[in-house]
């Protein structure tokens, strides 16, 4: 017999469940912070790899400015201070970037602290390019800072692409990239690069020339009031030529990174690092913030460091050199220009070994500062590195460990089968094929992963 039960005398206990406690043993910050990504940018950028190939970009780009001062820069540019400062510090491997450093107006004060970096590296990429298009060079310095700028473009092409390499495949693989395969890779691909700088700049030079031929028409005065009629349509000219130029300045080391991660072609490369720029721009903004704390905390130990390591130099040889004098050590650390020349014939000579001297020790503080400075412009390429597969996350949901990477299909093909006799598959082995030798017969070719299904049926 079924007891009648009422709604009012049905009582339901409550179900437990036994409380477990939970341990947690690991964070994975990446997941939780993924601009922690910027960091691991560090032990990259002191590879050999990379220090060999900024080494490489930061000695090859004055050559290109020296060049470009014996074609373009004569006795009447000469002598405008202005450009001979700019000269002078462009013929320099260092020296602009170590003056940068000391400059406020390319760091960031924190709490008394000036960190620069990564930014005063960006400003002294970009800073010829600005004066091409400030028009108060005349005619030859104009040619002079394009021509650099050019030159300049062509070596960050090979050179960066090569350091984005090395950091991407440490970064998404956890590899280590030789400097044969990241050059290797650098020479296949570095004219996609440069033509994907090239494209914008490409496309604002054509916009350039309808409103040059306007600007012809503004040589008279009646032309001057057909222009003005026509004036919206040069400000709709220099609103696209402004949005591309802004594209450019910000999107311009993703389009390096760009490539060097999808091996793709200029015009996807481009257009990618516009997207990016232009879909996430706060994003982007926080990320170069990290990157430029990060990276200027770093470059003031490098460069305190490298500075120290001259001063202690000088420093230990003047226990020896005090023995003549104290103002003997800083004769010797002055300049060549800067020292005593004693006119009579006897100390003449001793005051030309002395200018020999001083030559080679600035040599050698030279190299020590140059090397200083590669450390800085390749941590800035692993950074750019870094950023780009932090907003290819944000806004195509491409996880950051993916990359191209040629012939992967063949690295996880499956070993060729071959039944015997009695029908059971066999694993057989590979045989070294001679290429120029292969017969050009598909059926005798060993049987590939994409013919295991048929192989086994």
């Amino acid at each position: 017999m079924v007891p009648n039960l009422s709604e009012e005398s049905v009582r339901l206990e409550p179900f437990h469940m036994t409380e477990q406690p939970v341990v947690v043993q690991k964070i994975s910050w990446q997941d939780l912070c993924p601009w922690t990504l910027i960091f691991k940018t560090l032990p990259v950028a002191s590879s050999v790899s990379v220090l060999m190939f900024a080494m490489l970009g930061v000695v090859l780009i004055p050559m290109g400015w020296m060049l470009s001062e014996v074609l373009f820069v004569h006795q009447a540019q000469r002598d405008n201070p202005q450009l001979m400062e700019y000269v002078e510090l462009n013929a320099s491997p260092y020296r602009s970037v170590f003056l940068a450093s000391q400059d406020e107006a390319n760091s960031i004060p924190v709490m008394g602290v000036n960190f620069s970096g990564p930014r005063l590296v960006f400003d002294q990429m970009v800073k010829p390019f600005k004066q091409v298009f400030t028009g108060k060079w005349g005619g030859w310095g104009f040619f002079y800072f394009l021509f650099g700028s050019a030159w300049s473009l062509l070596v960050w092409s090979f050179v960066g692409l090569a350091i984005a390499r090395i950091c991407l495949l440490k970064l998404t693989r956890n590899e280590q990239s030789g400097i044969d395969d990241a050059f290797e890779f650098a020479c296949d691909n570095w004219i996609t690069t440069a033509g994907a700088l090239a494209i914008p700049l490409a496309a604002v030079a054509v916009l350039c020339i309808p409103a040059g031929f306007l600007g012809v028409l503004m040589g008279a005065d009646f032309g001057v009031v057909i222009v003005g009629l026509l004036w919206v349509v040069v400000l709709a000219i220099a609103a696209v030529i402004a949005l591309l130029l802004l594209g450019l300045l910000f999107g311009w080391p993703l389009m390096i990174s760009s490539v060097a991660a999808e091996s793709q072609n200029s015009f996807d490369a481009m257009t990618r690092s516009y997207a990016y720029t232009f879909q996430r721009p706060i994003h982007y903004l926080m990320y170069m913030l990290v990157a430029i704390l990060f990276g200027g905390f770093c470059w003031m130990i490098v460069v305190s460091l490298t500075n120290g390591i001259i001063d202690l130099a000088y420093w230990s040889t003047s226990w020896g050199t005090n023995l003549y004098g104290t103002e003997r050590i800083e004769i010797i650390q002055s300049s060549a220009l800067s020292s005593p020349m004693i006119t009579d014939d006897e100390t003449a000579v001793v005051s030309k070994t002395l200018e020999a001297g001083q030559s080679i020790i600035g040599l050698w503080n030279a190299l020590a500062r140059t090397l200083a400075a590669a450390f800085m412009y390749g941590m800035f390429w692993c950074m750019a590195s870094a950023i780009y597969l932090l907003l290819r996350k944000d806004v195509d949901e491409t996880e950051t460990d993916e990359i191209f990477v040629s012939d992967e299909r063949r690295t996880y093909d499956l070993p060729p089968l071959q039944s015997d006799e009695n029908g059971i598959p066999q694993v057989q082995e590979l045989v070294p094929v001679d290429e120029n030798t292969k017969n050009d017969d598909p059926n005798d070719d060993p049987p590939t992963s994409a013919d295991y299904d048929t192989i086994v049926n």
